[in-house]
């Protein structure tokens, strides 16, 4: 394998975004942004690897330039056309690091396009995530619960053991289990990746729903969207909500205790 031999830019486009000019937001048509990242691509047996060199930012300590190659496969060996899967795997100086959260990623190869799509992993676990690490933890020391971490895998048997949680049943959408004096189920009810996300904490007769919503539509470009319009890294603002702080409320209720701030 040459990964010096060729090379591949890909450009990711925006069309069309929600723009604030002064105090006021509204859908530009014409918005256009442009996402260029440019890759060493070669082949390893039925692989493709995209490597790419990373470069410390400047103004932050401790960090070191690493080569890293993502692994794609699904693809023709020794030909880029073709529709390739992200594998969440990568090697960063011959070391391979895998990953196992909750979204596919497919790069469509096809002459001088590429086409992009991503979409949310059949079978997933979302009871092995950030969100449920967060979630026994809240339980036992507080802190806080990001309501999108169902994405992201985590080994929770950590903050399982620490804080004497014993989980009675599971499947990998919903979860039975016991802490302290309490019973608890959780579900997580609907997820698309990107778009909506609802989970359910139940305890007795008390139901803990939290809710993430987060768009690009044209119809959420609105003055009245404003405290849930922010700025993305193209200069368009995403329509993005979701009721952490509410969910966390319902929590401490069932438990007995002041929220923190």
């Amino acid at each position: 394998m040459d990964k010096k031999k060729d090379s591949v830019t890909i450009v990711l486009e925006t069309l069309g975004g929600c723009i604030k000019e002064g105090d006021a937001f509204d859908w530009d048509w014409d918005f256009y942004f442009a996402d260029s990242k440019t890759y060493a691509y070669g082949f390893r047996d039925d692989t493709l690897l995209l490597t790419r060199i990373y470069e410390p930012d400047p103004y932050e300590v401790d960090q070191e330039r690493y080569e890293e190659s993502f692994i794609f496969v699904g693809g023709t060996s020794g030909k880029l056309d073709g529709i390739w899967k992200n594998t969440q795997c990568r090697y960063r100086e011959d070391k391979m690091y895998c990953m196992n959260d909750g979204y596919d990623q497919y790069f469509k190869f096809d002459g001088d396009r590429v086409e992009y799509r991503i979409a949310d992993r059949e079978g997933y676990d979302y009871m092995q995530t950030v969100f449920v690490d967060q979630l026994f933890d809240f339980l036992g020391d507080g802190g806080s619960i990001q309501l999108e971490t169902p994405y992201y895998y985590s080994d929770t048997k950590y903050e399982q053991e620490k804080y004497g949680i014993s989980i009675l049943d599971k499947t990998d959408s919903t979860m039975k289990f016991t802490y302290a004096d309490w019973t608890f189920d959780l579900s997580v009810d609907y997820a698309r990746y990107k778009d909506s996300l609802s989970v359910t904490l139940r305890s007795g007769d008390v139901s803990c729903v939290g809710t993430v919503r987060e768009t690009t539509l044209p119809e959420m470009c609105s003055d009245g969207n404003a405290d849930y319009l922010y700025k993305s890294s193209s200069g368009a603002f995403t329509y993005r909500r979701m009721n952490s702080r509410e969910f966390e409320a319902c929590i401490d209720g069932i438990l007995g205790r002041e929220q923190n701030e």
